[in-house]
């Protein structure tokens, strides 16, 4: 997952943005923000007693 998000933030160039270009920064930016949000989710499900 992070492999894909590593290839959509790869850019051309940045003088003038596309619309492409601003759709594939917050694709991986989703991708990278959920990555994270579900290891934070993970480790406290696993550290939680019951």
């Amino acid at each position: 997952m992070i492999d894909l998000a590593l290839l959509l933030l790869q850019a051309g160039t940045t003088a003038n943005p596309t619309g492409i270009g601003v759709f594939r920064f917050f694709a991986a930016f989703t991708l990278i923000v959920t990555f994270f949000t579900s290891f934070l989710g993970f480790t406290y499900w696993i550290s939680k007693d019951e």
